[in-house]
């Protein structure tokens, strides 16, 4: 008798409670003796997790992001940038500003440089994109480095636009070989100069990149604006995740055609000795290479 009247009351008991954890919240004595607090059952996520709620996280105070504010965000970038005196080779470097996302009401953008070479006193330099899109030359006449429009063009408006006067007092004088394509010796060079910005020769292009992969390069966003639809691929690459079109970069070395024609580096990262003729190569982007003082 007594064994089934505890068995009643056990189940009169489990009637009662039961409803509440149905309801998902169960009232419980604070153990603080100042009232009561409400114990949330865990939910489920799409996937079926327990998703664990920790109001005290740093994280969940944080408000989260609507769906118009979380598409706005930036793709995030696959490298951070260093400073001018901790940077070494492979690294990505801010120095002077140029406008690249095609809206002049905002100002100016900062460049990104890619370091190639150097150490404590001098840093070798390559914009990390394709910062204008221009001819070689702007006549069809026998052209050099040496005689060549966009050489004029860096070491005039280009220097005087993107660079404040202490960051020009750290761009050095470089002389700049006219060096030849070994496979064009007869394809005149011109002259040596001695310049502050320059474009990469073929051999160099080469020596710093073996492999073809790592020379490809994406146009700034306000040059793929700038183009007629179709001229720049649309492949995203790792260094470029928030820019999905590559461009071809114009080199200094000659081609295979005496003065008319400039070598390049194409869009898939291949160096073309041949060349391009200067005046016709209009899709073709400048990457402006320097040295830098470190100190």
């Amino acid at each position: 008798m007594k064994a089934a009247v505890k068995t009643l009351i056990l189940i009169l008991i489990v009637s009662l409670v039961l409803p509440l954890f149905a309801c998902g919240d169960m009232i419980m004595p604070s153990p603080w003796g100042d009232g009561t607090e409400t114990i949330s059952a865990p939910t489920e996520t799409s996937t079926g997790k327990p998703n664990a709620s920790e109001p005290d996280s740093p994280e969940s105070a944080q408000p989260s992001e609507s769906p118009a504010e979380s598409a706005q965000t930036p793709a995030e970038k696959p490298y951070s940038t260093v400073s001018l005196q901790d940077a070494k080779a492979g690294d990505v470097i801010v120095f002077g500003s140029y406008e690249q996302d095609g809206n002049q009401a905002n100002g100016k953008e900062p460049l990104e440089w890619l370091v190639l070479t150097g150490d404590d006193s001098s840093l070798l330099v390559l914009s990390l994109y394709g910062i204008e899109r221009m001819q070689f030359h702007s006549s069809l006449t026998k052209v050099t480095w040496e005689t060549s429009a966009v050489r004029a063009w860096l070491n005039g408006d280009f220097l005087s636009t993107a660079f404040s006067a202490e960051e020009k007092e750290k761009i050095e004088n470089t002389i700049v070989t006219a060096e030849k394509d070994p496979k064009y010796p007869n394809s005149p060079a011109g002259n040596d100069t001695q310049d502050k910005i320059f474009l990469l020769s073929a051999m160099e292009a080469e020596l710093y990149w073996p492999e073809s992969s790592s020379r490809i390069c994406a146009p700034s966003d306000a040059v793929a604006a700038s183009a007629p639809s179709g001229i720049y691929p649309h492949i995203r690459q790792a260094w470029y995740s928030g820019n999905d079109h590559l461009c071809s970069w114009w080199l200094r070395s000659p081609g295979t055609f005496k003065d008319l024609y400039v070598s390049y580096v194409d869009h898939s990262g291949n160096i073309s000795g041949g060349g391009q003729v200067y005046l016709t190569g209009t899709d073709l982007c400048v990457r402006p290479a320097m040295w830098i003082s470190v100190s």
